[in-house]
């Protein structure tokens, strides 16, 4: 191995010393934006360059604060980073351009610390199991740092490790979970839906601490895709992989930011649809889905394929639950739109009878998400629709917490269906970010178990 790298140790792992950095940096975040649209009311039309640098600091801040801290609170960083449907048009870019560093290149933690759980771990340092092993890690993630390492076959694999001590510091988090929230509400002007995001986040994040688990999630669906044209799943290296070491196939390719700004339309598309095929044809064919679907968890290969990396969050279903949106799905290209109105909760998980209000919220809401896929032609997912996307979900959340998706239903927790809906509506905002344009419709019919009828002209949603 190399010299040392650099960098700071572990996470803090006390409730207190966490508390301290949360308030800290809520008050930081808060006065800058007080202080920035102070200056914007003072007669600018559009902001200055002074006030776009009022910006960028609240973001580097929250970057340096978040991505240290690691755990829950980088997770909920990562959310925003990449779901900036809540940014207005002019801000966009500033935040986005720092946030984006959250899905994979957050501050490292140093070496040695990170070796050390090595070693409690498999039982020997690295330098004597692998070939070879480089010090910078390739990915600084939320739990862990992700190393490039050879096999003595000479195989290139990638090295997950955990941060140590990070299974402290995520409880110390969820007894936080209030300050984070102010933390980033904030960051986020006020205009983010925090409080469903971390509850989403919270129903999952302990189960992500065990590898061993993930290495599971993982083999299961490369089983799944196995020959798979497009998709491209790891292969575990189960010898080498422990309760916080996790040991994969190293793939190579582009950044989800480098094909974002790829002129290429077409290719675009293409990894759009595959995109596409792994999130809603695993749901809908197999009854599980992977549901961190943040940018720094894909690979971008050549012609199309895709490699998706991290499955530490995996929620699996009964196929009755895919099922019954398909039934509606179909009844909804049928023009059955009182069926589909009067459906939804149940499929949905909500308990006992819902009332008119409900319903067309519920009705509203979904369909809008379908939009995509009600009409047998191409559509481009774009800034507009995820912005309208987040419009309805911020609307249902005023309502209160009995017509919101992720509170006060027992049924839809045990069933993952708040973690479906932070999937799409957290995929949404990728697909749009390619400006992916696909015949959606077709493909997803194509993973239907019962097709139905041909679909009718895509109905209105009732009046009210």
């Amino acid at each position: 191995m190399t010299s040392e790298s650099g960098g700071a140790g572990g996470p803090s792992q006390s409730r207190l010393g966490r508390t301290y950095k949360l308030a800290r940096l809520a008050t930081d975040t808060s006065a800058r934006f007080a202080l920035g649209m102070a200056k914007r009311a003072v007669g600018a039309a559009g902001p200055e360059e002074h006030d776009l640098e009022d910006h960028e600091k609240i973001a580097a801040r929250v970057v340096e604060i978040l991505g240290s801290m690691k755990g829950l609170a980088m997770k909920a960083g990562q959310v925003v980073s990449y779901v900036d449907d809540w940014l207005p048009d002019e801000l966009r870019p500033t935040y986005s351009g720092v946030l984006s560093t959250l899905q994979a290149k957050a501050p490292k933690v140093a070496l040695a610390d990170m070796l050390n759980v090595f070693i409690d771990e498999v039982g020997a340092p690295p330098d004597e199991v692998f070939a070879e092993f480089d010090d910078e890690p390739l990915a600084s993630a939320s739990i862990g740092q992700v190393y490039r390492a050879r096999l003595t076959t000479g195989e290139p694999v990638a090295v997950k490790i955990q941060y140590p001590g990070i299974d402290r510091a995520i409880r110390a988090d969820l007894k936080n979970l209030d300050l984070l929230e102010t933390v980033m509400r904030a960051s986020t002007m006020g205009r983010f839906d925090v409080t469903r995001s971390l509850q989403d986040i919270k129903l999952k994040i302990l189960e992500e601490l065990d590898y061993e688990v993930e290495a599971g999630h993982q083999e299961r669906f490369s089983a799944l895709y196995a020959g798979h044209p497009t998709i491209v799943i790891p292969r575990v290296h189960r010898a080498l992989t422990r309760k916080r070491v996790l040991t994969t196939e190293l793939l190579a390719g582009r950044t989800y930011q480098e094909v974002k700004a790829d002129p290429d339309q077409a290719a675009r598309n293409r990894y759009g649809e595959t995109l596409y095929e792994f999130v809603f044809g695993s749901f809908h064919r197999h009854g599980v889905f992977n549901a961190d679907p943040h940018p720094g968890n894909y690979v971008f290969l050549e012609g199309g394929r895709v490699g998706f990396l991290d499955f530490g969050c995996v929620q699996p279903f009964d196929l009755e639950v895919p099922r019954a949106f398909q039934r509606l799905v179909v009844r909804l290209w049928a023009g059955d739109v009182a069926a589909v109105r009067d459906g939804l909760p149940a499929a949905l998980g909500y308990p006992g009878a819902a009332s008119d209000e409900e319903k067309d919220f519920f009705f509203d809401y979904v369909t809008y998400l379908w939009r995509p896929i009600l009409e047998d032609r191409p559509f481009r997912y774009d800034d507009d629709y995820t912005r309208e996307v987040y419009k309805r979900t911020y609307g249902g959340v005023r309502l209160g917490a009995k017509v919101t998706l992720t509170k006060g239903y027992p049924d839809t927790d045990k069933r993952g269906l708040a973690l479906l809906n932070r999937l799409q509506f957290g995929f949404a905002s990728i697909l749009s970010g390619l400006r992916a344009e696909a015949n959606w419709h077709r493909m997803l019919r194509s993973f239907l178990h019962d097709e139905g009828p041909a679909p009718a002209v895509a109905p209105r949603a009732p009046a009210g």
